[in-house]
């Protein structure tokens, strides 16, 4: 699960990198705002997240919380995707991503409390035994 969690900080970390060039994000068949702040503040939040899994996946019985947190962001994040993606006309790219957000999420959600061997409640409330 360590490296799961590491190579998903990594695409979080790659994804944002992409997000600071938005030429680059077009190209991928993402519709952008006229305003580059909000595709920055995306980009902003992609990079941080995967710096933070990195850094959970170097020790994660200690900061399991905060990935199976991050389990939820993904799950949210794959309504956003794909409802926009699909639905809302932002392009059938940004709707896959959704969808490995949620695969992702979903890993987190389930595997986590089996790795470590607790229950979720646990993870949310942060009280995981070291």
């Amino acid at each position: 699960m360590k490296k799961f969690v590491f190579w998903t900080g990594i695409y979080n970390i790659v994804g944002g990198i992409v997000f600071l060039f938005p030429g680059i994000v077009s190209l991928l068949g993402f519709k952008l705002p006229e305003s580059n702040f909000w595709v920055w503040v995306v980009a902003a939040a992609l990079i941080y997240l995967g710096i933070a899994l990195v850094l959970c996946s170097r020790n994660l019985t200690a900061r399991a919380s905060l990935v199976y947190w991050e389990g939820i962001l993904d799950i949210a994040g794959f309504f956003l995707f794909a409802g926009f993606g699909f639905l809302g006309g932002l392009g059938i790219l940004p709707g896959v991503f959704g969808i490995v957000g949620l695969l992702i999420g979903l890993v987190y959600l389930i595997g986590l409390p089996k790795t470590l061997d607790t229950t979720a409640a646990n993870l949310l409330l942060d009280r995981v035994a070291y």
